[in-house]
């Protein structure tokens, strides 16, 4: 029995279809192999794209960084060297006792000037030497140039825009060649592609839409190199000159300064604030400090001098007065109505000119015509010893135009008389700087500007 329901079941059970094998063993029609095929391009295409997206993120954040490094170590720069800037009436080199009357005086006469290694036309950084110009105090030059630039034309922007290219020229410390030195100091934008004059960059004027990317902020570096060849051959001995790259990809440069005017002698009214060459010209302090124009093309470009006065023989500049002092226990009668006041020397009623950027502590310098090599004071030993005693003084206030000093003067041998025709010089140094630098990438694409202010004076009034 069990045997033949065995069979009848074996017998009974449907034999398997070949034709409805398993998944394995069933090739793919030709619709889903398409479809497969349509998936893997979309899948590829999909993750191309992700990864193009990432390269064009990744190589965008690496030019920003790129220029944002750039900033920083342009900006550092010249922030630490402006933070070192040293008010001077002589900002060039010279070989003190060459010129002049011949005497050793610890200032500058012409004659005195000590060229450079490269400068074979003699002394001048800014002119490179071309035009022979003796640089006495620290200036700021304004100049512009025009240029179309990438990302405005891609705008839709044809018009050319017109960029800031300054040259700021004063004395400081730096750190040159390992060494934190005392140095003349240059800093400029140029185009590398016009050639340099006298081994000096030159400004641009007017540049290529593509070529701004090219443009470069230069810092030139004018010093003593201290050895024994400085000792044993001082006069003949030349002034090491040094052009650094500070950074590339510059489109702009630009240096605003503050005036000051303790003492309230300015013309001008209201709040000190940050000025342009260009607005102090037509809004000047005064104009014995008014910045100096000169036409280039079709266009100005101005400079600002931080100084009164000068040794410079053919240059002509107010001469001041020195009003003997005045005691109450000395000559009563003589001085009746007049208060008791020590030497002042400057200027009363000259709408041009009241010393109104000098500060408390700032330096003149006075001396006479004998002392930069012109004709004596007075043709005997006593003439001369009455003569406004030549030196160094500090500014202690400023009395409607007339200055103080620190230092005590001897008037007793000027007969009680005042002395006209007073020689000065006097550096200074405006209050703040505002720095300006704009860069672009490689690509010229992408400006970036940063602004940065330097206090070079904070006085407590």
């Amino acid at each position: 029995m069990m045997r033949e329901e065995s069979g009848e079941n074996m017998s009974s059970r449907p034999m398997p279809d070949p034709s409805r094998r398993g998944g394995l063993e069933q090739g793919f029609t030709l619709i889903e192999l398409m479809v497969a095929l349509a998936l893997s391009a979309i899948l590829s295409i999909m993750i191309m794209m992700v990864s193009t997206s990432a390269q064009e993120t990744y190589t965008s954040t690496l030019q920003k960084v790129e220029v944002y490094n750039r900033f920083r170590l342009a900006l550092n720069t010249v922030k630490n060297d402006f933070a070192a800037w040293i008010p001077t009436q002589e900002l060039e080199f010279y070989s003190d006792g060459r010129g002049g009357a011949g005497r050793r005086n610890f200032h500058f006469e012409m004659g005195e000037e000590i060229a450079d290694t490269r400068d074979e036309y003699g002394f001048g950084v800014v002119d490179g030497g071309v035009i022979k110009e003796y640089d006495e105090f620290a200036h700021i030059i304004q100049r512009h140039y025009e240029s179309r630039e990438k990302q405005q034309f891609m705008d839709g922007d044809r018009s050319a825009k017109v960029h800031d290219a300054y040259q700021v020229y004063f004395r400081g410390m730096t750190y040159i060649e390992g060494q934190v030195r005392e140095a003349n100091i240059e800093y400029m934008l140029a185009d590398p592609a016009k050639p340099w004059k006298n081994g000096i960059p030159q400004p641009p004027d007017s540049v290529e839409m593509d070529k701004v990317r090219d443009l470069v902020l230069y810092k030139i570096v004018r010093f003593f190199r201290i050895d024994s060849k400085l000792v044993t051959n001082f006069n003949k001995y030349p002034i090491t000159r040094r052009i650094i790259e500070v950074a590339t990809n510059v489109t702009d440069f630009r240096v605003e300064y503050m005036s000051d005017n303790p003492f309230q002698r300015s013309r001008r009214k209201g709040a000190p604030k940050f000025r342009t060459p260009e607005e102090d010209y037509k809004d000047p302090v005064e104009l014995a400090t008014r910045p100096k124009r000169t036409k280039i093309g079709k266009g100005y470009i101005y400079t600002k001098k931080f100084g009164y006065g000068s040794v410079k023989i053919a240059e002509k500049f107010p001469l001041a007065i020195a009003q003997t002092a005045v005691w109450g226990d000395s000559n009563v009668a003589r001085n009746a109505g007049r208060r008791p006041q020590s030497v002042r020397v400057g200027f009363t009623g000259n709408p041009n000119i009241s010393f109104a950027e000098l500060v408390p502590g700032d330096r003149v310098y006075i001396f006479t015509e004998a002392e930069r090599g012109g004709q004596k004071a007075g043709g005997n030993i006593a003439g001369r010893l009455a003569a406004f005693p030549a030196g160094d003084y500090t500014v202690k206030t400023n009395i409607n135009g007339m200055l103080e000093f620190v230092e005590d003067i001897d008037s007793t041998l000027w007969g009680g008389k005042d002395q006209p025709g007073v020689r000065y010089k006097a550096a200074y140094m405006p209050a703040a700087l505002r720095l300006t630098i704009r860069m672009v990438d490689d690509e010229g694409m992408n400006p970036k500007t940063m602004q940065q202010v330097v206090w070079l004076r904070r006085k407590s009034r």
